[in-house]
């Protein structure tokens, strides 16, 4: 698999995953007592940080919300020197 592949691939884990987050979050809206599906929830969200990070580690950040400040000060605002997803 290339790279670019790879790339691909874990960005539509992500996308997944989100919609997945999303999806959940508007059941339990219309859903509030329950427990399964706020455990559900639950297990979404962590489980979109995990491919997200596993994205970040790999790739670089998706958001600025992924950038530590102090990161920011040393290293200086390259997040967006990589290609837009939309340029790949």
């Amino acid at each position: 698999m290339s790279a670019f592949d790879e790339r691909m691939n874990l960005l539509k884990k992500v996308q997944q995953m989100d919609f997945v987050v999303v999806e959940w979050t508007l059941y339990t809206d219309t859903h509030p007592d329950d427990e399964d599906a706020l455990e559900q929830w639950r297990e979404a969200i962590k489980d979109a940080a995990a491919v997200r990070k596993q994205y970040e580690n790999k790739f670089g950040p998706l958001s600025l919300k992924s950038i530590p400040s102090r990161q920011a000060l040393e290293v200086g605002w390259r997040w967006n020197q990589d290609p837009w997803p939309w340029q790949l």
